[in-house]
C-alpha cells in the first residue's frame, strides 16, 4: 500500500468500499466470458423461482399487493427477461460488421460489444423487484458489475434482496446496498 492509501481507505464509507470491491471484481475479467454471464443469469432465475414466496411476502408487507399481483407485475416479466437474455446473449455479444469506407477498405471492421465496468441500480418503491432487478439482467448480460440499491421505502423487499440475492449471485460483483438517501449518495459519489 502506497503512502496515504491507508488514510483514504479509512475515510471511505461502507458504500464506497462496496463499489470499490465491485470494481476490483470486475477488473478480474470474469464477466467477459459469456459462460460466466449465463451462469449468473441462471442464478438470478433460480433466485426468482426458488424465492417466489419470499418475494411475494415482502411485497405484501411493503405494499399490500397479493401474491398473484406480485407474480403478474414483478416476477413473471423478470423471468421472461432473464430467459431472453440467456437465449440471445451469444448473438448480442457477437461482433457486428460495419460498412467499409475508403479508409477501411483493406481492414476487417466490426463493432465488438464490451463490458464497461460498474453500474449503480437504484430501485423504485412501487415495483421493488421488477424495477430493481430488470436493469440487473441487462447489466449481467452486458458483462458489467452492478451495485444494487433497493428502495428504502419498500424495506421488507430490500431486506429480502440484501439477505438472499448473494446466495444466488457473485456477491462481490453484484452487491446489495440498503439504506436511505445518504447510502445512495455514498454509492453514487464513488465514480461508478
Amino acid at each position: 500500500m502506497r503512502r496515504g492509501e491507508g488514510d483514504k481507505l479509512w475515510k471511505m464509507s461502507r458504500e464506497q468500499l462496496v463499489v470499490q470491491r465491485a470494481r476490483k471484481s470486475f477488473q478480474t475479467g470474469n464477466t467477459r466470458r459469456l459462460e460466466y454471464r449465463i451462469h449468473q443469469l441462471k442464478g438470478l432465475l433460480r433466485f426468482i423461482t426458488e424465492r417466489r414466496k419470499d418475494i411475494a411476502d415482502s411485497v405484501k408487507r411493503d405494499l399490500g399487493k397479493s401474491e398473484h399481483a406480485t407474480d403478474l407485475f414483478e416476477t413473471l416479466g423478470l423471468e421472461g427477461e432473464i430467459k431472453l437474455a440467456i437465449e440471445k446473449l451469444a448473438e448480442w455479444a457477437a461482433p457486428r460488421p460495419v460498412e467499409k469506407n475508403l479508409l477501411t477498405l483493406l481492414d476487417e471492421v466490426y463493432i465488438q460489444p464490451e463490458p464497461l465496468g460498474v453500474v449503480l441500480i437504484i430501485g423504485a418503491w412501487n415495483y421493488p423487484w421488477a424495477v430493481t432487478l430488470q436493469p440487473l439482467v441487462g447489466a449481467i448480460a452486458a458483462g458489467n458489475a452492478a451495485v444494487i440499491k433497493p428502495s428504502e421505502v419498500s424495506s421488507h423487499s430490500a431486506t429480502v434482496m440484501e439477505e438472499l440475492l448473494p446466495q444466488y449471485l457473485d456477491k462481490d460483483l453484484y452487491p446489495v446496498v440498503t439504506g436511505g438517501v445518504s447510502e445512495t449518495q455514498g454509492a453514487a459519489k464513488t465514480e461508478i
